[in-house]
């Protein structure tokens, strides 16, 4: 990618997205021009959005971020508690990593995840969150592999950035038509529990709300399980919410 006087511009990003035509091409050229902006570790993920095919969503779907760190996420199953992904949710706004544990309460499981992360090599880290209706879940997490590294401090300038990759990612994948509400298949209860679940609620505190034990919580589980055909709890929200089974 060339670009002039050695200094990588927004034009120079839009001008590179209207020459791809593949969602790989796109990606690399995001995460070139992420590099460019002083983050080297990437993380693109898509959890809702209706207007794309279930095919071209997911946690992930982009991910530099060191192997080591991504197997450990999904051994301890770190989507349930991630402090970013839960603040981004409804967020409209980027933020910065850090300013999370001063801005919301975090559990002490959170806090050490953002430690480790840190420890993991994923520095000074930002989050932005993708705007839009029908509540669309989605965003890009930023960090650098070096401390001190000399990374973009403009949020809204990586916010332009990212909202234009994600515009053009929709674009090539192929957006699909609004669906109409499905017929409830889910219990008042089921409802209850996994609209809880999306909030990042544990066995115990879903069970404390409801006033319920926690083998009836994984009781109820069980069954949203086999109605929505999903084998985890991540996939039971995304498709719940993309087919308006619960409202987050």
């Amino acid at each position: 990618m060339s670009y002039a006087n050695g200094r990588y511009s927004f034009e120079d990003f839009v001008d590179a997205t209207r020459q791809v035509r593949s969602l790989e091409h796109l990606c690399h050229v995001f995460i070139e021009a992420m590099e460019h902006l002083g983050y080297d570790r990437v993380n693109f993920t898509v959890l809702n959005d209706r207007q794309l095919p279930q095919s071209a969503q997911g946690f992930g779907i982009v991910s530099t971020y060191p192997s080591d760190w991504q197997q450990y996420y999904v051994a301890e199953n770190f989507q349930r508690i991630d402090p970013v992904v839960r603040f981004a949710i409804g967020n409209f706004q980027p933020f910065r990593w850090r300013d999370i544990m001063r801005l919301t309460e975090l559990s002490r499981r959170q806090v050490r995840f953002l430690n480790e992360a840190e420890a993991a090599g994923l520095h000074n880290g930002v989050g932005i969150p993708f705007a839009g209706p029908s509540h669309q879940i989605g965003g890009i997490a930023l960090a650098t592999s070096v401390v001190g590294a000399a990374q973009l401090r403009d949020l809204d300038v990586l916010a332009a950035f990212g909202n234009h990759f994600y515009n053009a990612y929709k674009r090539l994948a192929g957006s699909v038509e609004l669906r109409r509400p499905s017929l409830a298949t889910l219990t008042e209860r089921e409802q209850d529990v996994l609209i809880r679940v999306a909030h990042g609620r544990t066995d115990a505190e879903i069970a404390y709300a409801l006033n319920i034990q926690p083998r009836t919580v994984d009781f109820h589980l069980q069954n949203v399980f086999g109605k929505l055909h999903v084998n985890t709890r991540a996939q039971a929200v995304a498709v719940a919410l993309q087919n308006w089974l619960i409202d987050y």
